[in-house]
């Protein structure tokens, strides 16, 4: 097996050799003499073909549509070799550039952007292994408490032609072992190792990785897990494919994508978990620590609709700091949205009991009925009556921390009122962004203390708001904490 496949992607080896043909161009010029495949340095798939001169695209695969169209990309193009056939999917040309010589027309050179590349076997249970390929992942802050061990053995064959008989040599050398962390993990009964790669250049603490599945889970399954470990970590995970192994650790198949990044921020971000990933060290990840952690979110994963929180989640944390309250915000009341869902002990969402309610409606509409005012702002009275039975959004988030034994006091309900500056575009003080950043904090932290609640995931979280970031009971407010501190 070709060392590569373990350590990096090897699709740009394997289509680029020259073993492998278009044969079906879909929607580009053809016909096509030499392509090649490469991931730009933003982590795209780019394709380049070179054409004659005279080449075409077939205008069925390439439908004319007017300025302004929405539509999915369904464009693909088929790549065949004599044991393998790869499809790349979402195709979609942007470029054409025709190279003269004096006057004679040499070629054309077409550009196209690729959503995925990708090759399964026909029989999956051949699959053994697979290593998934991500960008994003720590390599500053966390020590890994399981090891990678690398032997490596090299054997060379020599031959000699010329005599009665050919005469062979062989002869073996062994390089010292290498040795880096890695994390072992059980998922929900999937065994996975995760592990970064030495980051040499060390232009950002974090790096590529992999994670390492036993057999073929489903996507569905994986993309739960990265979410899952993204929010353990503190770190989004970007996504950027697979590799598929046989139990002979023969390369059988692939997948490569163009991955979704929110933001070049993102590659900038300090890993902060949300709650400790260790119990002796703040930065040694223990296993059984974080593996509760992870399966916990994993197991609530649905019911919380994890998947939409998330997004929303690394999105406010990528975004502008004026913007970010807001999005934090409207993460918290997704999470609120979801409780109330839930067969668990609920919070009161109304104001007044059904009886009293219906007391104060009956009233106000007599109210309104005997003023003298004309029919439309009568009508706009009474639509506004079926409304008043509804708390304000402080009293509603009282009753939810309540609900979750989490004690909120005057800093955190204060930060919550960034959202609503964020939201409304209310003015702030000149010189204000000590006390956004503060409040970000805050904000944060009660984002994770809700997330951790819901899914039992801990029993403590890291205070993103206070110097040196202590791990904090989960109950406790930062107020209250200090306060303790003070006091004692």
């Amino acid at each position: 097996m070709n060392l590569k496949i373990w350590e990096e992607e090897t699709f740009e080896l394997l289509l680029n050799n020259g073993m492998f043909q278009i044969t079906d161009c879909g929607p580009l010029c053809s016909p096509i003499n030499s392509f090649e495949i490469k991931r730009d340095d933003k982590q795209r798939l780019l394709l380049t073909t070179r054409c004659d001169e005279n080449s075409k695209n077939d205008s069925l695969n390439s439908p004319k549509l007017p300025a302004g169209t929405v539509h999915s990309n369904i464009a693909c193009v088929t790549l065949s070799s004599s044991d393998m056939t790869v499809i790349a999917k979402g195709v979609m040309p942007f470029s054409q550039n025709t190279s003269h010589h004096l006057t004679n027309v040499r070629g054309t050179t077409e550009n196209a952007w690729i959503d995925s590349l990708e090759s399964v076997p026909d029989d999956v249970e051949r699959v053994h292994q697979l290593i998934e390929w991500v960008d994003n992942v720590d390599t500053a802050l966390y020590h890994w408490p399981h090891n990678l061990e690398e032997n490596l053995v090299t054997t060379a064959t020599r031959i000699l032609s010329g005599g009665d008989e050919t005469l062979t040599q062989h002869a073996k050398e062994s390089t010292p072992s290498s040795m880096r962390g890695c994390l072992r993990l059980n998922i929900a009964g999937n065994e996975i190792y995760i592990a970064p790669f030495r980051n040499h250049k060390r232009e950002r603490s974090s790096g590529p990785g992999f994670i390492l599945y036993k057999k073929f889970p489903c996507e569905d399954i994986r993309r739960k897990i990265r979410e899952c470990l993204s929010f353990a970590f503190g770190l989004p995970l970007v996504y950027l494919g697979y590799t598929l192994l046989s139990e002979e650790f023969e390369f059988i198949g692939f997948k490569a994508v163009t991955p979704y990044i929110i933001d070049e921020s993102a590659y900038s971000l300090l890993a902060l978990p949300p709650a400790p990933v260790g119990s002796a060290h703040a930065k040694l990840i223990d296993p059984n620590v974080f593996s509760r952690t992870v399966n916990a979110l994993f197991a609530h994963f649905d019911e919380l609709n994890f998947q939409h929180v998330s997004w929303i989640y690394w999105h406010a944390v990528c975004s502008p700091m004026h913007t970010m309250p807001v999005q934090l915000g409207a993460g918290m009341e997704a999470l609120m949205a979801a409780y109330r869902k839930l067969d668990k002990p609920q919070y009161e969402t109304k104001l007044l009991d059904a009886t009293n309610a219906k007391h104060l409606r009956d009233e106000f509409l007599k109210i309104v009925e005997a003023m003298p005012l004309k029919d439309p702002e009568k009508e706009v009275l009474r639509k506004k009556a079926s409304g008043l039975n509804s708390p304000s959004q402080d009293i509603l988030n009282d009753r939810f921390f309540a609900s979750l034994s989490l004690d909120m006091e005057g800093k955190e309900k204060s930060a919550w009122q960034r959202r609503n500056d964020a939201a409304h575009g209310n003015t702030t003080k000149p010189g204000d962004s000590c006390e956004l950043i503060r409040d970000i904090q805050l904000l944060k932290n009660i984002f994770h203390r809700i997330v951790i609640s819901m899914t039992g995931a801990s029993n403590q979280y890291i205070d993103c708001y206070s110097p040196k970031f202590p791990i904090r009971q989960l109950r406790e407010s930062v107020e209250a904490t200090d306060r303790f501190f003070f006091e004692g």
